[in-house]
């Protein structure tokens, strides 16, 4: 008989703010690392090397729709704000789901959340990439307590096939994609002398540009819009569009989430590339800035 395997992969939590993440499919990071000065030594081939500073790597946590209230409210407010620290934990355990070791880490901030591409073809899940640095991390050792799901609040699946974008002022029934996009926050480290670990702070947010692409059925109206942006010189703050992404259920007709896109504005316009006895769908190419993101999700039970 095979030995049974003290440790396995698959038995873990992760818990922000009190409370346990849901729908988690990776985690990853965490990890201590050092920074290494080197010394080159005269006559000598070798260096003479020393530890500068100790830091902790950021978390990077794969969660679905389901993640919870406390994970989905630091995200929005992340984005409302650009800094949002937490506290947390991440809980492993062995093949019999008893925990065996315990990381606890201290005012987090996220520093990029990566969407999936969205496209009608797709048969893919939503799942976000939330990528977190924290300014402490302590390990110790598990309690031997039993983990187990807590089963959570029902949620509507989202799928990256079930969306719809809109653009008030233009037609955007025929968007057949949403390319993948990153939106992040740089964080700014605070090294003071006396203490080995530094205090972080949130610093420049980047919010990703918007690339669409759209069946040439709809290409005149979009055109037109980009003459006026690009050649007629209709591209003041005034001109900007919001616009909106919106997640459906299965059924198509229950709205389950949305991404607010403020301040968008046309960045580059063009067709795809064209091809001699090709069957695929005439489409052209929309790039588009954005200002700020904001996300919305309904946590009502099923």
């Amino acid at each position: 008989m095979a030995d049974k395997r003290s440790y396995t992969a698959g038995r873990f939590y992760l818990e922000v703010g009190k409370e346990r993440v849901q729908y988690m499919k990776k985690f990853d990071g965490l990890s201590m690392e050092a920074d290494v000065v080197a010394n080159d030594l005269g006559p000598e081939n070798f260096q003479k090397k020393h530890v500068a500073n100790i830091k902790w790597t950021p978390g990077k946590a794969t969660v679905g729709a389901g993640m919870g209230k406390s994970m989905y409210k630091w995200i929005q407010a992340s984005f409302d704000k650009g800094q949002f620290p937490q506290d947390g934990a991440l809980v492993s355990a062995d093949f019999d789901y008893k925990a065996q070791s315990h990381l606890d880490f201290y005012g987090a901030i996220i520093t990029s959340v990566g969407f999936p591409k969205l496209d009608g073809s797709s048969k893919d899940s939503i799942y976000l990439d939330v990528e977190f640095d924290p300014e402490r991390v302590r390990w110790s050792k598990g309690d031997g307590s039993t983990i187990t799901a807590t089963g959570g609040a029902k949620h509507k699946a989202w799928l990256c096939s079930n969306f719809s974008f809109d653009i008030k002022s233009l037609p955007c029934n025929r968007v057949a994609s949403v390319d993948a996009m990153t939106w992040k926050c740089a964080v700014a480290q605070d090294q003071i002398g006396i203490f080995r670990e530094p205090t972080k702070h949130a610093a420049k947010v980047t919010v990703p540009d918007i690339k669409l692409s759209i069946s040439m059925a709809d290409y005149d109206a979009w055109a037109d819009a980009a003459k006026a942006w690009f050649v007629d010189g209709l591209h003041l703050e005034s001109n900007e569009m919001d616009g909106a992404i919106t997640l459906f259920g299965p059924d198509m007709k229950l709205k389950v989430g949305t991404i607010e896109l403020k301040n968008l504005g046309f960045k580059k316009f063009s067709k795809q590339t064209l091809e001699a006895n090709s069957e695929k769908i005439a489409r052209f190419d929309v790039e588009l800035y954005c200002e700020a993101l904001k996300l919305g999700m309904d946590y009502t039970d099923a």
